[in-house]
Order: C-alpha cells, then structure tokens, then sequence
C-alpha cells in the first residue's frame, strides 16, 4: 500500500540522482544563447534546454515525493533542501537562455515560428514571449529565484512540516489532520461536533503562527507583482493561464451570482436534518447515519469499473497505477495531508499520493487522483516543453472521473441512496465550484489588505467569515471556531490564486460532459484528446477541438443550469 519509487531511484543515496544533477548543471552551462539566431542550431539548443530540465527535475519529483511521506525525517528534509538548492542553480544557468528568447528582436523571433524543424513548438514559443515584458535581466532573475529559496519556498516547507506535525485527541486516539477530517463526514453527530471542535481549535490556537507565514507568502508574491510590473494580482495568473483577467473576474462574478444556489441546498439539508440552520460542525454530515463503509480494495473496483464503461483504454491506464505501486494508500505519522497526483516527466510516469479512510469520500477521492493520473499518462506522449495540464484544464480529467463513478453509482444503489448520492453531486459542487471561488475572494482580499500592513489572525478571521456567511446566506449557524478555518487550507501558502481554476476546471467538466452524454462513444476520442494534447496549444483552442468555447456566455449558463437540475431534482 506504499508506493515504489525505484522507476526515479533506487534511495536517496542512489548515484544516479547525483549524477543526474550534475549533468544537468553541465547541460545548462553549454546553451549558447546565440544560437536562437539560427532556426537550425536553435532546433538543437531547445533539445538540449530541455535534456537540463529533465536531468534537473527527475531528482527534485523524487525528494518532494520521498519527503512526502516522510515530513519528520530529517535525511528526507534534508535530501530535499540540497535537490532543491540544485534545482535552482540549473535554472539560474537556463537563465541567460531564457531570457534572450523572450527578449529575441522579432525579426528572429518570427523566423524560429515559422521554421519547420520547431513547429511543434510553436505555442511554448508564444507563450514564452508572453512573458517578455515582465522578464527582468538575467541578473535580476537570478536574485529573484535565490529569493524564493529563503521566501515562498522556504514557508512553503516549513507550514507543511509544521502542519504535519499536528496531532488531534479524539476517543482516546492521536489522529492525524486527515484522519479528523473524516470525522466530520461521520453519522454520528458527537463525533463530528468532537471533530470540529479539535481540528478548528488547533488551527485557531496555531492562528499566530499560521498568520506569520501567510503574510510572508503574500508579501512576497507582492513584491514580484512590484519587481516585474504586473498591474493587478491576478495578471500573472490569467498569463500563466492564458486566460485574460476580465476572463477570471467573469468567472468569480458569475459563481457568486449564483450564491443562492448553495444557500438553497443547505436550507434542503438543515430540513433533511431537523434543524432550523444547519450547525457548522453539520456541513459535511451525511444525509444518513448508515456510512457506508468502503475499503480501499472495493473503491479500487468501482473507480476501475467506472473507468472501463467510458473506456477501456483508461481503464487499463489506470490499472497500472495499482499493478505498479504508484500509489501510496494509508495515512500515518509523518505523512503530509491531503492527496494529490505528482505528473512526472514525459520519460518516467505520474504518481499518487492518497490518506485514504475507507469511505465514500475516500472512492472519490481515489478517482479524483487517478484522472490526474491518466490525464499525465496520456500527456507523455508530448514532449517535455509540451508536458503538462495547463491550469483551466488541470483539473478536468479528475472532476470528470468523479462524475463516472458517480454514473455507476446512481445506477447500483436503491432509491433513497440515489438522492444521498445526488445531494453528495451538490454538495461536490459547493466544494469543487462555489467554495473555491470564496477561497479566491478571500485571497484577493486579505492579499490587497497586506499592502498596507502585515494582517493580525483576527484580520484574517474577520476576512474569512465575511466570505463564509455572504457565501451560505442564513442557512448555516456558524461557531467562533470557524473563522479559523483559512490556516488550514494549504494552496493558499503553496499557490497563488490555484483555487479559482478548481472551479473553472468544474465548469469545463460540466461541459465536456454535456457533450459526452449528447455524442456518446463518439465523444471519448475527442476527451481523449484533450488529455494527450498537454499544452501544446492554449486551453481554448484544446477544448474547441472537443466542441467548448471557454469564452462564450453559454459556457457558463450551461453549468449553472446542469447544477441548478441537480438540485431541483432533491425531493
């Protein structure tokens, strides 16, 4: 049940790892930035640039993922600071490279867009001389990544150490963060209000600390926006994106405009419960006090099944992750939270990481991360400049799987166990589309806040509550300990503004599978290639290829009107 990282390493002390490091440190150093003046020997530079990227990055996927299940070891922590370390200074001698090709004169630049040998390269052209106004000197950004080594990567380490050091008493058991968190999804109203009252809590207690660390994050992604002259804080994220900001801000207006919708729900469900609001330790409770029990070897099957009746060929994808051991299942001590799926590089394969709890949850979970995985799969067939899941389709292959195995549930489980299920499709909503879309105002606002001074806990509690309560309206009875909850949601430490894309990933779902319930089998190649085309083109020109115009008012109309069906169909 743990994963098998020998395809990367066979240790930490595996020469090859050093090996890889150095030679990437010696391919970097070669690049002659001359030679983008000639198409031909530019052909050859951009193989070799992206030879030094892989050999730097092989060793830093397998420190963050052999530190991932070892946050309290001090060899893991520290086999990943030195990677790290390393890591930068190959990309601070990819620099100079860097840098002359997005500030190349245009009559050259054009001249490497149209030479037949870098056609397929022509969107991380692009995409590059997008960057060109706010790429600073090589020097400058030399400073600039040595920066990020004692500013936003350093309190990235040092909140998930921190964090993951959190123990919570509940019955007599030291649990882990996640291990509680699944308490509040239990029948038992006690255990979920004991649960709530031990996890909200600590992060309250820990608040002062918390609060240190994210006013340095946000202090840091401050002076970038000041060093590389964007204009609005979510400039870098709509160029990252290649989305515009209007695009972003459309986005966020258009979900909170539907804010009804959740409040609806949750007057549905404080019904369903007997009471008048639901109590905040009740968001996450189950509809029945019958939970259904769901081992890891049961989920395996479903999300499997799921898969094969869409297709075969993810099917069999995804069985590999289980024959292969690249999957590590359980929690325990030392373990960081959460799961998530680490892509990998187009010559190795993804893995993922899970801290599963035999539940429903926890299937959906396991699907969630598997379409990651397939979705990375598939994109190797890319090469390495082209590898990826560009941000609004990050995370639609794992929403997507989501709904599969949703399909075969509805049509498996009785009656009643059908409207539990589709008030869980709702509730997968608020968490997937409409919280996030609050994590991002309460983002963009405590990050405006930090301009003026370094926020209190109380600054930030005050922030959050006021987001939670115009989010849920009247329909949730909230508790003191709430407003602490911001210090445990991890992006917001690791990311900048990654969590509005979730929602934006779930509304492209909602429209990608419109479209396969419309055109049936004949649908699967075109999702299919949505997954293998990586980013060698922009997210819009992808998903226009499967039939979604991501710039259109129907996109968006589409979704909310799928989501408002769901719930009218609540008894």
């Amino acid at each position: 049940m743990e994963w098998d990282l020998s395809d990367l390493y066979a240790g930490p002390e595996d020469p090859r790892l050093e090996g890889d490091l150095t030679e990437a440190l010696g391919l970097a150093e070669g690049l002659d930035p001359k030679d983008l003046l000639d198409p031909k020997r530019a052909e050859a530079l951009f193989r070799r640039y992206e030879e030094a990227l892989e050999k730097a990055y092989k060793p830093l996927n397998y420190a963050s993922l052999f530190f991932a299940t070892r946050t309290q070891d001090p060899a893991a922590k520290a086999l990943l600071d030195r990677v790290r370390n390393r890591y930068t200074e190959v990309r601070n001698r990819l620099l100079p490279l860097e840098v002359a090709l997005r500030k190349l004169p245009e009559e050259a630049f054009q001249a490497l867009l149209e030479h037949p040998d870098l056609a397929d390269l022509r969107h991380f052209l692009e995409r590059q001389r997008a960057y060109a106004p706010h790429t600073l000197s090589e020097r400058e950004e030399e400073l600039l990544n040595l920066k990020g080594l004692v500013g936003r990567s350093a309190w990235s380490q040092f909140y998930t150490e921190y964090t993951g050091r959190f123990r919570f008493p509940v019955g007599g058991k030291e649990l882990t963060e996640m291990e509680v968190r699944a308490l509040r999804r239990d029948p038992d109203p006690e255990v979920r209000r004991e649960a709530h009252r031990v996890l909200y809590g600590k992060l309250l207690a820990e608040a002062p600390t918390l609060s240190a660390v994210f006013n340095a994050v946000y202090l840091d992604y401050l002076q970038d926006l000041r060093l590389r002259g964007y204009r609005h804080p979510l400039e870098p994220v709509a160029l990252r994106d290649e989305v515009e900001v209007r695009d972003i801000e459309a986005l966020l207006e258009a979900t909170r405009a539907h804010y009804g919708l959740v409040e609806a729900y949750y007057r549905w469900k404080a019904r369903r419960l007997g009471q008048e609001k639901v109590a905040s330790p009740d968001l996450l409770a189950p509809l029945s006090r019958e939970k259904p029990k769901v081992p890891f070897a049961e989920a395996k099957e479903l999300v499997l099944e799921a898969f094969r009746r869409f297709s075969p060929q993810v099917e069999e994808i995804a069985r590999e992750f289980f024959e292969r051991r690249w999957i590590d299942v359980y929690p325990r001590p030392g373990k960081r939270g959460g799961a998530f799926c680490s892509g990998g590089l187009p010559s190795t394969h993804p893995y993922v990481l899970l801290n599963h709890t035999d539940d429903l949850d926890a299937a959906h979970t396991l699907a969630h991360e598997l379409g990651h995985g397939v979705h990375f799969y598939l994109a190797r067939r890319q090469r390495l400049l082209n590898f990826g899941a560009s941000t609004p389709l990050a995370e639609t292959a794992s929403v997507f799987a989501e709904i599969l195995l949703d399909d075969l549930l509805l049509e498996k489980l009785p009656k009643e166990q059908k409207t539990l299920l589709l008030a869980e499709r709702v509730e997968d909503a608020v968490n997937t589309l409409f919280r996030q879309v609050m994590y991002t105002f309460f983002e963009r606002r405590s990050l405006e806040a930090r301009k003026e001074a370094a926020l209190s806990p109380e600054a930030f509690h005050g922030i959050w509550q006021e987001e939670q309560v115009r989010l849920y309206g009247e329909a949730v009875e909230w508790t003191e300990l709430d407003q602490a909850a911001w210090a445990g949601i991890p992006h917001f430490v690791h990311y900048r503004f990654y969590t509005y894309s979730y929602a934006l990933g779930y509304l492209v779902v909602l429209a990608l599978y419109g479209k396969y319930r419309e055109e049936g089998e004949a649908f699967v190649p075109k999702y299919l290639g949505v997954l293998e085309a990586g980013e060698s083109a922009s997210p819009k020109e992808i998903l226009a290829k499967a039939g979604v115009d991501l710039a259109s008012e129907a996109f968006f109309r589409y979704g909310f009107g799928v989501l408002e069906s769901w719930l009218k169909a609540l008894p």
